[in-house]
Order: C-alpha cells, then structure tokens, then sequence
C-alpha cells in the first residue's frame, strides 16, 4: 500500500489498546465475521454508534424521510406502555420527533 494513501486514510486515528473479557471478545468477533467486518471496523462502528448517540442524536437518517398518508393513517391510535419504549432505543427516538 502506498505510505502517503496509509497516512491520509488514518490521519485522524489513533492506535489504542485496552483489556476485555475472554467471552465478549469472542462474541465480538464472531459478530464481526458475520457481518464481514474485520474486528477493529466492527468494534468502532459499535463505539461510534454508541458515542454519536449522545452528540448528534440517533440514529442518523439519511435524506428526507417521506411517510405516505395511508402509513400515517395506519398509525392513527397506536400507543405504547412506557414500558415499550424503554425497551426499544429505536421506538423511543421516533416517538421523540
């Protein structure tokens, strides 16, 4: 690989290490294999998703989302138990917008 590609792709990335468990570090990368990630992608991904959460909101939609009324109009009446929500990151943050 060319030295001065190497350098621009990571100029902004910072080698680190850290102690994990034995077991998640197996889960980790047997989740990384299967989604064809190398470890290093997933696990940073996984800590980004997880960090930008806090700074810019989750999660990120890209482009305008377009609901059709007849969508709209299947939603008309639905609640959710407290419960649900906290369950569900996903639900939560919808419900908020």
């Amino acid at each position: 690989m060319n030295t001065a590609v190497r350098t621009t792709k990571n100029a902004n990335r910072r080698q680190t290490a850290f102690r994990l468990d034995k077991e998640v570090l197996f889960y980790l990368r047997r989740k990384a294999e299967r989604q064809g990630k190398t470890l290093n992608t997933f696990v940073e991904e996984t800590l980004r998703r997880e960090v930008m959460e806090d700074i810019e909101g989750w999660p990120k939609i890209k482009g305008p989302i377009v609901v059709s009324d007849e969508v709209k109009r299947m939603s008309l009446g639905i609640t959710f138990t407290p419960e649900e929500i906290a369950a569900d990151d996903r639900l939560a943050y919808l419900l908020s917008k």
